[in-house]
């Protein structure tokens, strides 16, 4: 599936269809139906965090109640990170005195069951890189993208979006580790196509 052929990127709208938006079998993902179908929405519209969908145009747009289907989304809200002295600045020295830096995080990222395989969630994080490179960080500071990953996902953020662990002894061992991207030194060419996505991701935070 092609983005802009097959499927488009748009702000979650209260006519998109959620109700059709399966996660599978797995237990521990079903928040993440239950978000895109009961509080997405409601976040959005009290400011609490920006919902964008990838979207499925419906088979005939002129049916009566024709409505587009959410295959994936990815959940935006503001942040920070604190990098415990494990990723100096150096390029603002004294910005290194505050504990916590400005960031823009991921607090949830998922596709439909029924369409992995599609690369679906690197699309919708690659559109979340552009925003918070070519929109947000242009009006506010912005230094970060940050996610609390599952752990068996790390691989998927590290090596084909060029996130980085928090090398931390102690985020080493959580079970949603914090991983980050520096805006700041983005090399937009370097990002590997990926072969494996993960179902999902949901913030503890």
């Amino acid at each position: 599936m092609q983005v802009g052929v097959d499927y488009f990127i748009e702000k979650l709208h209260s006519e998109h269809q959620t109700n059709r938006f399966s996660m599978g079998p797995d237990a521990s993902l079903r928040p993440l139906k239950s978000f895109i179908q009961r509080n997405a929405l409601d976040f959005q519209q009290n400011n609490v965090a920006v919902t964008y969908a990838a979207i499925v145009p419906p088979a005939d747009p002129n049916a009566l109640h024709a409505r587009k289907r959410i295959v994936g989304y990815v959940t935006l809200t503001c942040s920070e990170i604190d990098l415990d002295g494990a990723y100096p600045l150096e390029d603002c020295e004294a910005a290194n005195r505050y504990q916590s830096i400005s960031a823009l995080k991921v607090a949830r990222l998922a596709t439909d069951n029924s369409y992995h395989g599609h690369k679906i969630g690197k699309t919708l994080m690659e559109f979340a890189i552009a925003l918070a490179v070519h929109q947000i960080s242009q009006f506010v500071g912005c230094r970060f993208l940050v996610t609390d990953s599952k752990a068996g996902s790390v691989d998927f953020y590290q090596n084909k979006l060029g996130f980085t662990l928090l090398d931390t002894e102690e985020n080493r061992q959580r079970e949603h580790p914090v991983m980050f991207l520096d805006l700041n030194k983005l090399d937009v060419e370097a990002a590997s196509d990926a072969e494996d996505e993960p179902e999902g991701e949901r913030s503890i935070a």
